[in-house]
């Protein structure tokens, strides 16, 4: 891959595009509607025509976990819709014991109301400027690999060295969310013991 084909493929960031607050329905949807909206609005995200965002049986699991609250009436409520966004992207990364961990923390106390609503609305305002920062962060790594390694190496060569060093940032943030995971796990162990000990 030219350097010029490496800063085009990073500069194209419409893969990252999440959705918008103002896209969720803000009213209750059947099973078959919130997986049409799921599966429409992050179809980007497929690395395959073939693959599916999201399935019945996915959503079946979830709620049988408790990753979700359980549907009133078979409805999905929009804070519902928001939680099968964030277990999209978090379990890319995460097991869903992990994933379990971190949405049971939030969801217990900001669920219900408007919290997880005007939360989400920060995450994506947030995620955008992230956005340009990783199109300039990767723009700079790009020019810096071919700078300094072109003339020792072939394209090939310098893909490769591209990919290793985003593979390595991305395994330094997981186990940065790892980290933080246990802590959460450990706070509410830690938490149902201060309990346990009171009653005694």
């Amino acid at each position: 891959m030219k350097l010029e084909e490496l800063l085009s493929f990073v500069k194209n960031t419409e893969f990252l595009n999440q959705i918008e607050s103002s896209k969720i329905p803000n009213i209750n949807l059947y099973m078959d509607q919130a997986l049409s909206f799921m599966n429409e609005n992050l179809e980007q995200n497929k690395r395959n025509s073939k693959d599916k965002i999201l399935t019945k049986s996915m959503i079946n699991n979830y709620v049988k976990s408790e990753l979700i609250p359980k549907p009133e009436n078979k409805k999905y409520c929009p804070q519902h819709i928001i939680s099968l966004i964030y277990i999209f992207y978090l379990k890319q990364i995460l097991s869903l014991e992990d994933v379990k961990t971190i949405l049971s923390q939030y969801e217990k106390n900001h669920f219900s109301g408007d919290d997880i609503n005007e939360l989400y609305k920060v995450f994506l305002s947030s995620e955008q400027k992230e956005v340009l920062n990783l199109e300039n962060e990767l723009e700079d790594m790009a020019r810096y690999i071919y700078e300094n390694c072109h003339d020792g190496f072939d394209d090939d060569e310098i893909t490769f060295l591209f990919i290793m060093l985003l593979s390595s940032r991305a395994n330094t943030y997981k186990v940065i969310i790892e980290k933080l995971t246990d802590y959460l796990s450990d706070s509410k162990k830690h938490d149902k013991h201060e309990k346990r000990d009171k009653k005694i």
